[in-house]
């Protein structure tokens, strides 16, 4: 909850963000923070709008300092496990994605982080493990199947087409629309299924996802005719 003492830096920094001006709406936490200088909301509010701007070593110095704020917080073990892991710090990031995953057994997307520091890691196979566990407790989510797809693609090299377009299949009938999974299942058919692997690119170029659109054009180029 937003605290009066800081309610206009706050409503001010929400108004630079909406104009694109990152560092002033940083700038606007900073100065909340000299009448509220160990309020979680602030200090998660300056973690977000860190990675939203690159800059992980800002990042984890809020995710270090919500640490010290709240030592037992699950989320605020993730987050400093995220930003430790996009500041190249691999072996401080990958037990604290570990703590995340005991403290919740069941999480998908704890095992999603800790694959994808695993992966990182060069340690697959425990990686490919916990996203087969991710996605039989999601099959049809867009996170975990698009995860383990990518993973069957670079990593399983004869298998890895079929595996991925098998595990897609779902997604793709929960989310007809989604573009991460048309343009996944693009790459996955492109030699053994061309005609299916353009429909699916060109099921891409029709949403909204701009970075996206591009590399589904320059896959049409690679896919035979």
């Amino acid at each position: 909850m937003v605290k009066e003492s800081y309610r206009a830096q706050w409503e001010r920094s929400r108004a630079y963000l909406e104009t694109g001006d990152l560092g002033l709406a940083l700038q606007e936490l900073r100065d909340a923070l000299t009448l509220a200088p160990d309020d979680a909301v602030l200090w998660e509010e300056i973690f977000n709008l860190s990675l939203l701007g690159g800059l992980t070593q800002n990042a984890l110095a809020a995710a270090l300092r919500l640490r010290q704020l709240a030592p037992e917080n699950p989320n605020f073990i993730g987050l400093h496990a995220m930003a430790a892991l996009l500041a190249g710090k691999l072996t401080e990031a990958l037990p604290l994605f570990e703590e995340v995953l005991q403290r919740d057994p069941e999480s998908v997307e704890a095992r999603r982080q800790l694959a994808r520091a695993l992966d990182i890691a060069g340690q697959r196979g425990r990686a490919r493990t916990l996203l087969e566990e991710a996605v039989a407790k999601a099959p049809s989510d867009t996170g975990a199947p698009n995860d383990l797809a990518v993973y069957y693609l670079e990593h399983v090299p004869q298998e890895g087409p079929a595996l991925a377009a098998s595990v897609l299949a779902p997604v793709l009938e929960a989310h007809p629309q989604d573009p991460t999974t048309h343009f996944n299942l693009a790459l996955a058919l492109r030699l053994g299924e061309p005609a299916k692997a353009r429909h699916h690119a060109q099921q891409v170029l029709q949403g909204g996802d701009k970075e996206l659109r591009t590399k589904a054009q320059q896959l049409l180029t690679m896919i035979p005719a």
